[in-house]
């Protein structure tokens, strides 16, 4: 495809929407909304060819259903803005990342844009410690800090300390990605080297960076993820450490960075806790969760088609109450229970069936080697991200920020545009890392 003058200016519109989306939320979702209209004027012909927009349209049709007999139809309505819109979302956006140049773009231009989050979160770490001196206690701005809630977790610009945690856990995993390319460039020559007469750059030039900046920007994510004292986030990001190991046994230094980090941020925990907590099996076997799940599969036993509502769980929570400690409950704290309890089972299997099927072909597409050389370690690091939306999904819920639930939506369509799009070119195992 030929990309018109428009098409190439909206593909910008969107790279700087998506790299000032933590930062500059709104001018951002302007942004997007335009681009999406774009989208949508050019494509709304063919979208409908896809099995999986076709699975997301009856999805979103039971959901509609379940809000028309819910506990509180109002809140229903409400809540399908967080699903609905990012559904038309992600099935025009994939028009925009066809091509492994755009997807390499758009991972740099996420991993580099979180070193000043990483970076403050880390600042807001240290002032909330309970070891800063009593004198810069007092000073107003540290003051003020500190009496925010959530006390010595960072959140930064987030609401959330998991909500920052959540977004970085999806930025690590593609920064691990692109090391996975990185390495692969070296150790098998993916280009002429740059200044030789034969160099042509695959790739717009603005996204060659220097390793070390690529490293220590994909690594400062640990330090932003320990410092939102998210307990979620720090296993996340160790299960996402421990897969990346696994890929790259021809790089002895991309290894030994990666156990590195690993082993930093397990000591870490040891020794100083996650966000004031120690680490321990009592802590997680007390932790409020337990209950919260027990009221979901209540609910779900009580109506298990429909369920009660999007947005219902608040309002039904107080009669069930498991500990006047936690006398305000908004959510599950696991989306498939949130969406099995509000929205009904055959939505959540429905939605479970779509996203399984694009995340199923992205790894059939890897196992069989049906992907341009380039492509594979690419293709990781889109995965090692969106394993990190689902596992965050496993114990909270953090979708209700729409810049990350734009995030996962992206990440997904990335995915789904692998498959799509990559030329089928055999590649030998030993081509990864």
């Amino acid at each position: 495809m030929v990309e018109s003058r428009a098409f190439r200016f909206y593909q910008k519109v969107s790279r700087f929407s998506l790299i000032g989306l933590p930062y500059l939320n709104y001018l951002s979702f302007l942004g997007l909304f335009v681009v999406l209209v774009f989208l949508i004027r050019q494509f709304y012909k063919v979208v409908l060819q896809s099995q999986v927009c076709l699975g997301l349209l009856v999805v979103s049709g039971l959901m509609i259903l379940s809000s028309s007999f819910a506990f509180s139809k109002e809140e229903a309505f409400l809540q399908l803005t967080n699903f609905l819109p990012f559904f038309v979302f992600f099935a025009f956006l994939r028009f925009l990342l066809k091509g492994s140049e755009k997807l390499e773009q758009l991972a740099t231009d996420l991993v580099i844009t979180s070193i000043p989050i990483n970076l403050v979160a880390f600042v807001e770490y240290l002032i909330k410690s309970p070891y800063i001196p009593t004198q810069m206690q007092r000073w107003k701005f540290i003051d003020w800090l500190r009496s925010a809630p959530h006390k010595e977790r960072a959140m930064v610009m987030f609401e959330h300390p998991n909500a920052l945690a959540s977004y970085l856990v999806l930025i690590l995993g593609l920064g691990l990605g692109l090391i996975l390319l990185q390495s692969v460039r070296r150790r098998d020559g993916d280009r002429p080297l740059k200044g030789t007469a034969s160099y042509r750059p695959s790739l717009p030039q603005s996204t060659y960076l220097p390793n070390w900046l690529v490293y220590a920007a994909v690594y400062l994510n640990l330090l932003g993820i320990f410092s939102s004292g998210s307990r979620n986030g720090i296993l996340i990001a160790v299960s996402q450490l421990v897969a990346f190991s696994f890929f790259v046994k021809a790089s002895r230094t991309v290894l030994i960075s990666g156990l590195l980090s690993l082993l930093g941020v397990l000591i870490s925990a040891a020794l100083v806790g996650i966000g004031g907590r120690a680490v321990s099996l009592e802590g997680l076997t007390a932790d409020p969760r337990v209950g919260v799940w027990q009221i979901a599969l209540e609910l779900i036993w009580e109506r298990p088609l429909l369920g009660w509502g999007l947005g219902n769980y608040k309002f039904l929570y107080p009669a069930r109450i498991i500990d006047p400690v936690y006398d305000k409950i908004f959510h599950p704290h696991n989306f498939w229970l949130l969406l099995a309890s509000e929205a009904g089972l055959l939505v959540m299997i429905g939605l479970t069936a779509v996203i399984g099927y694009i995340c199923f072909r992205a790894v059939r597409s890897l196992i069989t080697n049906q992907l341009a050389p380039g492509d594979r370690p690419l293709l990781l690091g889109y995965l090692f991200a969106f394993w990190g939306c689902i596992a965050f999904a496993l114990f909270d819920v953090t979708f209700y920020d729409a810049r990350i639930n734009v995030l996962n939506w992206v990440i997904l369509a990335a995915i789904y545009s692998f498959t799509e799009s990559s030329v089928a070119k055999p590649m030998a195992p030993s081509m990864l890392c």
